[in-house]
């Protein structure tokens, strides 16, 4: 099985980027007899070494920049003729096939953003998003969703007899705490018991919610807030850098913010983190609730089919800022209520590994 290793170029990217890796490792190690696993790497990138002999590499002659354009024509699927080839986001090159080559072609969408907040994206890469679902719903055998509510989603779009399945995802590797997670935490001064969010202000990130939240139960942790995680639309040419999101003056000695540069930054913060917060009106792919889970932090969520379809138990949900505000006061302030979550939480995770996510992977290969 090829697993296409370089992603969408949106603001998940490196986090999916990592996630082939880690599929790719575990494709090999789960491979049927007389199978085995090709990890396909654009011109540039950097090879990972594979510890698995059932793993081969390859490079292909273009650069990740321009697969985005050449892999809209049909032409440059060719080479892939005759295998099995899977991707983890819809930038996958396809083409219409006969029955009877030997090709078998799966590809998930990872998420709905595109349809249901396309400002978040751009309008042009929520174009291109769309365009690369399209020929993923009109050229590969089977379409994959990390969750029903993508799912649904996707056959509202494009009719409910598409066929959708669900594969469940599991934490990059590059979002696990690192070594130094503490010093990382001493070094950007954060205490030792506070909330985290990755939430922006305006109508989409909600922050507002969180930070209305503290002005009227003094009593919550502090909180921190990770930048550079979401996405944020697009930027301005004129502007190289986000300037930051800017905390109220009435919160400052109760905020801290911080600006992820490695993916690990998202583990070394959740691994001291109370409770995750995602008042957010969208969903991505939800890793960074995976990561959470790993981390056994229970999340405070705004109720998104998606992010309740993984958080489930290990979680609660107000689908108002009121609503919100009440459930993460409740889940503080109850006596065993946190501990219970963060026990659920840690039992959540355990539905969730690349190894799983192989193995169905080549299931559902042997019934295409």
């Amino acid at each position: 099985m090829t697993l296409i290793a370089d992603p969408f170029p949106d603001w998940e990217a490196a986090a999916h980027a990592s996630a082939a890796r880690d599929l790719a490792q575990a494709v090999a190690e789960t491979a049927p007899r007389g199978c085995s696993a090709r990890y396909l790497l654009a011109r540039g990138g950097e090879m990972p070494d594979f510890a698995s002999p059932r793993l081969a590499t390859d490079v292909l002659p273009l650069r990740a920049s321009v697969l985005p354009l050449v892999w809209q024509n049909g032409a440059t699927a060719r080479p892939l003729d005759g295998e099995f080839v899977h991707a983890l986001t819809p930038m996958m090159p396809l083409r219409a096939r006969g029955d009877d080559d030997g090709s078998q072609t799966s590809v998930t969408i990872p998420h709905s953003i595109a349809w249901e907040a396309p400002a978040l994206l751009g309008n042009s890469q929520a174009r291109l998003y769309r365009a690369f679902v399209r020929r993923a719903v009109k050229h590969a055998d089977i379409i994959l969703t990390p969750t029903h509510a993508t799912a649904r989603v996707l056959q509202q779009q494009y009719g409910s007899d598409l066929p959708v399945q669900v594969f469940p995802l599991a934490t990059p590797s590059a979002l696990a705490a690192p070594a130094d997670a503490a010093e990382r935490r001493a070094a950007w001064g954060l205490p030792e018991r506070y909330a985290l969010t990755t939430a922006r202000p305006g109508e989409h990130g909600r922050l507002e919610w969180v930070l209305d939240a503290m002005r009227a139960h003094p009593e919550l942790p502090p909180l921190v807030v990770l930048e550079g995680v979401d996405p944020q639309g697009p930027v301005g040419r004129e502007k190289e850098r986000d300037p930051g999101i800017e905390v109220p003056d009435d919160l400052a000695d109760r905020v801290r913010t911080v600006r992820i540069e490695d993916l690990s930054d998202i583990g070394a913060a959740m691994a001291a983190a109370v409770v995750l917060l995602q008042p957010q009106a969208f969903a991505g792919t939800g890793y960074t609730l995976l990561a959470a889970l790993d981390a056994a932090v229970p999340v405070v969520h705004a109720g998104h089919p998606a992010t309740e379809e993984l958080v489930l138990d290990a979680g609660v949900s107000g689908d108002t800022a009121e609503a919100f505000s009440h459930e993460y006061r409740s889940l503080t302030e109850q006596s065993g209520a946190l501990p219970t979550l963060t026990v659920l939480a840690c039992d959540r995770s355990r539905g969730f590994s690349w190894r799983a996510s192989a193995w169905h992977l080549w299931e559902t290969h042997a019934n295409l």
